[in-house]
């Protein structure tokens, strides 16, 4: 692990002394948790980001493949 150095307000480090005693872990634990769950929003803001930009941009020709997806898949898989 790097160590760092974050600055806090008093009150959200008070708040966060008082979860991680609640939840029964450090302060730091605490912060790691936040960050990675952070940084998991992010990464399927991202994602879905990506998925955004190629919808309508393929064409299947099928007038019902909304209707019908399930029965086209499985002719494919």
């Amino acid at each position: 692990m790097i160590r760092t150095q974050i600055q806090l307000e008093v009150s959200t480090f008070e708040q966060m002394k008082t979860l991680a005693a609640r939840l029964g872990c450090s302060i730091a634990e605490l912060a790691r948790n936040s960050i990675k769950e952070k940084l998991a929003q992010h990464d399927q803001c991202d994602k879905w980001a990506a998925s955004q930009k190629v919808l309508g941009r393929y064409k299947s020709g099928l007038s019902d493949l909304s209707s019908n997806h399930d029965r086209y898949l499985a002719d494919e898989w």
